[in-house]
């Protein structure tokens, strides 16, 4: 099944001249290779879709699905740390001097590049979805770090890739307060876990999970001045998620409408459920991200 558990919302620029053809092309000019014995990580595209492994971009009514692989060598510091010491002991006991500064580190480089073939390897791989019709990139991590290192491979590969985070007139952690005040969030509906935050960096966090939110001992919380920073939602019967202050979108779930609506889908083979899969997936998170935009005052000009 293909569906993004988290998602960082990012808007395409109008002027991106993007498309399928454009995206696959660069994509297929960097491929994921492994890592060579001395490289520390390697980093490249790969395909979306098993059946399909020539496609670095798979596309699906104007929205194009992209996945970069990365694969990184683990080598603790301490395993170098520990393998240096020994050789600098080594060289001052049998050479008896003082072994510098200066060498210390150039020793340390060397048995660095030594261990580095015998390194374990962690490869991970990360999905993204570049919506050309809505102009949204909607990238598949539980943090902006993690989903810009993504972007910034894509820019690399791209040539340029003129995004921005999504920034809406009311933010979030304003209109969950507000929502949880009056136990009303408009086209949503209330979950029953949230977070609730003083201001400032050592404010007092409260968590509450398991439990309806429109509840006197919320509303206490909320007139002693703590701001909702996470909150969980539903839309429209379909959708499960928790929103953050930062306008993350996180533990995003199907709710029983849509695992319905995959089960009744006809596909025969895993071409056609995996086009039935995106088909479900965009679609959905055409008509659900315009709502959440909207539901925060839509977004402030660029």
């Amino acid at each position: 099944m293909l569906w993004f558990r988290n998602l960082q919302l990012y808007r395409l620029a109008p002027d991106h001249a993007l498309s399928l053809d454009s995206i696959g092309d660069s994509l297929a000019k960097r491929p994921w290779v492994p890592c060579g014995s001395h490289d520390p990580m390697s980093q490249g595209w790969i395909a979306p879709a098993r059946h399909a492994p020539d496609l670095k971009a798979y596309g699906y009514d104007d929205a194009v699905l992209v996945a970069l692989k990365t694969e990184e060598k683990l080598l603790p510091a301490s395993v170098v740390k520990d393998e240096t010491d020994e050789r600098i002991a080594r060289i001052e006991a049998e050479e008896n001097r003082k072994v510098g500064r200066k060498e210390a580190k150039e020793l340390r480089e060397r048995v660095a590049e030594e261990l580095l073939p015998k390194a374990f390897t962690r490869a991970r791989s990360q999905r993204a979805i570049i919506d050309l019709q809505l102009g949204l990139v909607l990238v598949e991590s539980a943090s902006a770090a993690k989903a810009e290192q993504l972007l910034s491979y894509l820019r690399e590969t791209l040539g340029s890739l003129p995004t921005r985070l999504v920034n809406t007139q009311v933010t979030p952690e304003t209109a969950m307060t507000l929502w949880l005040e009056s136990a009303d969030a408009g086209e949503f509906d209330l979950g029953q876990d949230t977070e609730l935050r003083a201001p400032g960096d050592d404010g007092a966090i409260t968590r509450l999970a398991r439990q309806p939110l429109d509840t006197a001992e919320v509303k206490q919380h909320l007139e002693n001045g703590l701001l909702a920073s996470k909150l969980a939602l539903e839309w429209d019967d379909k959708l499960a998620f928790q929103l953050t202050d930062k306008l993350e979108i996180k533990r995003l779930t199907m709710l029983d409408v849509l695992q319905d609506e995959l089960k009744d889908m006809d596909a025969a083979d895993q071409s056609a459920i995996f086009d039935s899969s995106l088909a479900l997936t965009v679609g959905t998170l055409r008509e659900f991200v315009p709502a959440l935009i909207r539901a925060l005052g839509d977004e402030l000009p660029a």
